[in-house]
């Protein structure tokens, strides 16, 4: 190849080449850029053939070798689009950028989205955004105007160019005091929501691929939005009837398309809001679920995680058949508490009790004396004495008082932690990658640094790295690094924790059987942990994330490799050894991948990432520039829609939720958490719907075990950030019993 940007062509990809081409003249100038690519021809030779500028054959032999026949497509890249989707604009704005970015510039945001930066900045303009942020209260442009403060879905209703959407503001009291879901988790959710809710259309031609970028791009009517003002002779018999006592004496609000009024029998005093027809339905329910996310995490996560599943299964029905789903209210529960022996000193009963506060607070992310008595089972003078103890060490903070729910009595006053009361470090070492995160008691990133892995390197200059970079973010942090706990160390298994070394990982030989947490602690000085990748990542994920309220739940981690940890009856279980969940040998059964002797052999989809990009280049997919394939690179043709890059993952993804279907089983648990860098915001909604379908369809107890699978919080920074928490898991969650894979 001559130019960077040359690639070769297989028989069936000319052939279709040819053929999208054949009999358009506006295509042949694209036609020719390919086929000079192909014979080898410099990007200079092919400008000069074709008359064209090298910039524009450069950017089309880009595109084409990033997605295809996708690629060659016209995008408009300035001016007003046919139609914008203003919706979804203001969706990806809650939902942010990617890090280190908080939040988005309005040029790097109409790139993304595929609009005109004039374009993208009226819409900011109409929705009072500035500097990337909305204001708050959201003000929804309806008719009436409707402002959400802390808006709750309540049900969603779609049948051909009608549908409605019912919300309404959770009661400040209600609010749990927890904080917001983090900019990852909110992306993550971003993408994965409005893929699978673009399956909810009357027009089953559409793509199902198709992503947020190219609903700007088209002309064509969105199937739910207000492009007719009215939509006579709509029977009202196939109009839900309103029916959830649950939601009684709450003030709704119902937001219409297509001049549908709504369900029938609501309770009087409801609001009816006409959508504009620059607002579509699916990008409507999406944003609400980011404002939602934004104030009420916990019982949002467990609404939209519904929600998807109710939108997986209308994708299966007729076409033309109505899409409902109504919001089943659950209260978010106090963590059940572990039956405990009686017999053990008066020292370690303070200590087991106080540990209990904590994890109680931690939980809910502030609760007032009371609710501590009330939710751990302490007497109130037991609380006060605790309590007082940890004001008065500053490991709790006193928020301001807050009024009983009956507005009577002595105002309340919620207890919270001091997020720079202690701090940890994580150390995610992988074949490819060493991160170091370094994060506070409330589980906020305060310093992330990453490092890149040589093919077969020793250990001694990665441990000279963690080692420097360690004590850099400690200095960085001030005072708070001067309250740091310890570290924890996630690496890929199988591992000796009671030694401390790794035996013989996959995918990095020259890492085994060395003394990494020895030699970690002698260089840092301070306590290390040494958990294997996916534990960490369960763990992380039941401190700070998704699986913080429940005390039986199953992390299926998708990285290099692939593994799984499992938080049973309110503890991380590691088994003897610390090696539980060894995922690669129940999946290689579960899909009778065995050696001759009936022993499990290695399977290639338990490698997600390498098998996702193997699969995409033996379906015909070629990277761009020198023609590399990456796993970045397949996630983005997926995104748009390639289906060479979403057959791939899917067949991935399809292997590996059998072996989940085995961890389902195996552990009896009625959720599922999937996470980890191979689960990227693109391709997220891939996973878990072949996740949830596995689970959901082959286990023996799937009548009395629906099980929910739901993305992590955490995700590629999961294991990284699920060590450090593991630090506070040792020291702060209430047992009595040590931890046994650290060293002082």
């Amino acid at each position: 190849m001559n130019g960077p940007t040359g690639f070769s062509l297989t028989d069936d990809a000319l052939e279709e080449v040819t053929a999208w081409a054949a009999g358009r003249e506006d295509r042949a100038v694209r036609l020719g850029i390919v086929l000079d690519a192909a014979a080898g021809l410099s990007v200079s030779e092919s400008a000069r053939g074709l008359g064209v500028s090298r910039p524009t054959v450069t950017a089309w032999r880009k595109r084409y070798a990033a997605r295809g026949l996708a690629g060659l497509e016209h995008q408009p890249r300035s001016g007003r689009p046919a139609r914008i989707d203003e919706a979804d604009v203001m969706a990806a704005t809650l939902a942010g950028p990617p890090a280190p970015r908080r939040t988005w510039s309005a040029r790097s945001l109409a790139d993304y989205l595929g609009l005109s930066h004039t374009a993208l900045g009226r819409v900011w303009q109409r929705w009072q955004v500035r500097h990337g942020a909305a204001t708050e209260p959201v003000a929804l442009p309806l008719d009436p105007v409707l402002p959400c403060h802390r808006p709750m879905l309540l049900a969603a209703w779609a049948a051909d160019d009608t549908g409605f959407v019912v919300l309404t503001d959770a009661e400040a009291r209600a609010r749990p005091h927890t904080k917001a879901a983090t900019a990852e988790e909110r992306q993550m959710r971003y993408a994965a929501l409005t893929a699978v809710m673009r399956q909810v259309r009357a027009d089953r031609e559409d793509r199902p691929g198709a992503t947020g970028r190219e609903r700007h791009e088209t002309g064509g009517r969105s199937p739910l939005n207000n492009s007719r003002p009215e939509t006579p002779g709509i029977p009202i018999r196939t109009l839900p009837a309103w029916n959830a006592p649950q939601w009684a004496g709450r003030h709704l609000h119902v937001l219409t398309w297509g001049g549908v009024e709504g369900p029938t029998g609501l309770p009087d005093g409801a609001v009816r809001h006409a959508v504009p027809s620059s607002m579509g339905w699916a990008a409507t329910v999406c944003l609400i679920a980011q404002l939602e996310l934004r104030h009420q995490p916990q019982p949002a996560r467990v609404a939209l995680d519904s929600l998807a599943e109710a939108a997986r299964a209308h994708a299966k029905t007729a076409p033309g058949t109505p899409f409902w789903w109504l919001r089943q209210e659950r209260q978010v529960a106090a963590p059940r508490r572990d039956s405990v022996h009686r017999a053990f000193d008066q020292l370690a009963l303070g200590s087991f009790n106080e540990k209990l506060v904590i994890e109680s607070i931690r939980v809910a992310g502030s609760l007032s004396r009371v609710e501590i008595a009330e939710r751990t089972g302490l007497t109130p003078q037991a609380v006060s004495r605790i309590t007082r103890n940890l004001l008065t060490t500053r490991f709790l903070v006193a928020d301001e008082r807050r009024p009983t729910s009956q507005g009577m009595g002595k105002p309340r006053i919620p207890l919270r932690l001091r997020p720079d009361a202690a701090c940890a470090i994580g150390i995610h070492i992988d074949p490819q990658l060493i991160s170091l995160e370094l994060v506070d008691l409330c589980g906020n990133v305060r310093a992330q640094r990453s490092f890149p892995v040589a093919e077969g390197s020793d250990p001694d200059p990665y441990l000279k790295w963690m080692t420097e970079t360690a004590a850099q973010t400690i200095s960085a942090v001030g005072p708070l690094g001067t309250k740091l706990l310890g570290v924890g160390v996630a690496a890929p298994g199988p591992l000796d924790v009671h030694e401390g070394v790794l035996l013989n990982p996959p995918l990095w030989a020259a890492w085994g059987e060395f003394p990494l947490r020895a030699e970690l602690n002698r260089r840092l000085n301070v306590p290390v942990l040494l958990e294997k990748d996916a534990t960490a990542a369960a763990i992380g994920e039941r401190w700070l994330g998704t699986g913080e309220t429940s005390t039986d739940f199953v992390y299926l981690y998708l990285g290099a490799g692939a593994g799984s940890g499992a938080f049973l009856n309110g503890d991380v279980f590691r088994g003897a050894s610390g090696n539980a969940g060894e995922f690669g040998e129940l999946t290689a059964y579960a899909v009778d991948h065995v050696t001759p002797e009936g022993g499990p052999r290695m399977v290639p989809e338990c490698a997600p990432m390498s098998a996702v990009v193997e699969q995409a280049r033996a379906g015909g997919l070629t990277g761009p520039d020198d023609g590399t394939l990456s796993y970045d690179a397949v996630c983005t043709a997926a995104a748009v829609g390639d289906p060479r890059a979403i057959r791939a993952v899917r067949n991935v993804a399809r292997v590996v939720a059998r072996g989940a279907v085995a961890m389902t089983d195996l552990y009896d648990t009625d959720l599922m958490v999937v996470g980890g860098p191979a689960v990227r915001p693109e391709v997220a909604e891939l996973y878990l719907s072949e996740t949830s379908e596995a689970v959901n369809r082959y286990p023996m107890a799937r009548r009395v075990r629906p099980v929910r699978v739901t993305c992590s919080t955490l995700s590629a920074s999961a294991a990284a950030v699920g060590a450090a928490a593991g630090v506070f898991h040792m020291i702060f969650a209430p047992r009595l019993r040590t931890h046994s894979s650290t060293t002082t």
